[in-house]
């Protein structure tokens, strides 16, 4: 319980709060790593002065280069904390990592959790997962619990990794160590999961690290871009100049800025954590999935067709009145509104097809694991309550099918229908298969769902690598997005001080 309040504390602490070193001092004390006032201090120095080197690079007066000094400095807190949460972040998920691996290997030898805790505790001379299995080990011990005495105790370690893969092992370790039987073929295809789980991590890893980089270069770029055009106005006669133009001098000073909030942007990327699931805009998403189930084209199709016919009206209206510049975006826009719900069906059904290819095979693993201890129709029922929001609805009509006709395939070829998903499509015919098959022919069958599981959760994993990635491949752009704007400006700056003078 202390490390979870110690982690909520962390949570609490605000930016502003960061401004103040000895908080800062703390937050990262909290992560492990010492942190002193001198070394603040040359950080802080070493950040002031480039602020005032491009101040002075860019011949910004002293009141405009003050801003850009304060920005840096409140940057610098976040920054500095950021290092070090990366490299926080990295301990915790190796921690969990090898926890996992070490966890499974020493229980499919004792199959005993307590057994395998202490082994696995060796692996940790000290730190925070040593400290966290001995808690778990001695609750364990104590014997005293509420309802489930491992799940109490395992959930210590829970709290303090978050992590899906962390819960599925201990589910599948309790399950096993209350009902016996063999643990060969789960522990198997865990150690599977946990090893496409960590190659994946450990590539978006240094795939972002990459990024990071490309956005640093692309600082780098467009900033001597901008001193060298700044160096062709300052060389101009000086009533060309427009180097101490107000509205230049402002514009750069906002450029300045900017830069430092984009690289603080790139640079807070690495700072995530690597265990913890996203939500994914689960509720979004969901709502795409019963837009996708409910739609009514003809329905939706008349609504277009209103909205649309007033502004083809409208722009029927300007052609006659011989106003092509409205008729021709009004017309534009009509027709978009004439086919906006094929659109919009077309990009919420595309956005669900993506979300079960990321979530389905994360289900396929979790029967895989049920189904060494339990029928297919119970497998399928214990996954429905925190199964993801787009799979839920189908699994529940599964269920209440397989209970009124339980020897029927037509239940598990509707699941998921609509989208007619090939991976869906044969792993349901083969869980069909399973639930006909006898206990022999069933073993085998799972092993082949196993190996094709191994597939689908890689290509998962991927699938959820990108959407990490998006955010920080998108900030790459942003710098030159800044400098574009900042010479526009500049440009038009420039032409209104020539223009003026030429009228002179």
């Amino acid at each position: 319980m202390k490390k979870k309040e110690q982690t909520e504390g962390r949570k609490r602490v605000g930016k502003f709060e960061l401004f103040h070193p000895a908080n800062l001092q703390r937050q990262i004390d909290s992560y492990g790593y010492s942190f002193s006032m001198g070394k603040y201090s040359v950080f802080l120095t070493i950040a002031v002065a480039g602020a005032i080197g491009c101040g002075v690079l860019f011949c910004l007066k002293w009141y405009l280069i003050l801003p850009v000094v304060l920005a840096c400095a409140a940057a610098l807190p976040r920054l500095i904390l950021d290092g070090y949460k990366q490299m926080y972040e990295h301990k915790q998920f190796l921690d969990v990592s090898d926890y996992i691996e070490q966890m499974l290997y020493s229980f499919r030898l004792n199959q005993k959790i307590l057994l395998s805790l202490r082994d696995t505790q060796t692996l940790y001379a000290r730190g925070r997962m040593h400290q966290m299995i001995g808690a778990s080990m001695d609750y364990i011990e104590q014997g005293i619990y509420q309802r489930d005495l491992y799940r109490e105790a395992l959930e210590i370690i829970e709290q303090a990794y978050p992590t899906n893969r962390l819960l599925a092992v201990h589910e599948y370790l309790r399950t096993v160590e209350s009902n016996g039987g063999s643990c060969e073929e789960g522990i198997e295809l865990l150690l599977q999961d946990k090893a496409v789980w960590a190659d994946n991590v450990i590539l978006l890893q240094e795939e972002k690290r990459a990024a990071r980089t490309r956005v640093i270069f692309s600082l780098v770029v467009t900033m001597l871009l901008a001193v060298i055009f700044h160096g062709v106005y300052r060389s101009m006669p000086s009533q060309y100049t427009i180097v101490y133009h107000p509205v230049t001098q402002v514009t750069t000073t906002l450029y300045l800025i900017l830069n430092i909030q984009i690289f603080c942007k790139a640079n807070r990327q690495l700072a995530k954590s690597w265990l913890k699931v996203e939500n994914l805009e689960q509720e979004k998403i969901f709502q795409y999935f019963q837009m996708v189930s409910s739609f009514e084209e003809q329905k939706e199709g008349r609504k277009s067709l209103f909205f649309g016919g007033i502004f083809l009206s409208g722009a029927g209206v300007a052609w006659l009145l011989g106003n092509l510049i409205v008729a021709v975006p009004v017309t534009g826009f009509g027709i978009f509104l004439l086919n906006q719900h094929k659109i919009g069906y077309r990009v919420a059904y595309d956005k669900v097809v993506r979300e079960i290819n990321r979530v389905f095979p994360s289900w396929l693993m979790e029967m895989a694991l049920l189904l060494q201890g339990n029928n297919v129709q119970v497998a399928i029922e214990k996954t429905i309550d925190h199964a993801a929001a787009v799979l839920r609805t189908d699994l529940q009509k599964l269920s209440d099918n397989l209970k009124r006709t339980p020897d029927a395939i037509e239940p598990y070829l509707e699941f998921l229908g609509m989208f007619q998903l090939s991976s869906v499509l044969s792993s349901m015919k083969m869980l069909y298969a399973i639930s006909e098959s006898g206990s022999g022919d069933a073993q085998a069958q799972i092993r082949i769902l196993v190996q094709r599981n191994s597939k689908m959760m890689d290509k998962s994993e991927k699938l959820s690598n990108e959407k990490s990635l998006a955010g920080i491949n998108g900030v790459f752009y942003l710098p030159q997005v800044t400098v574009s704007v900042q010479t526009m400006v500049n440009m038009v700056v420039f032409m209104l001080v020539f223009l003026g003078q030429m009228r002179l």
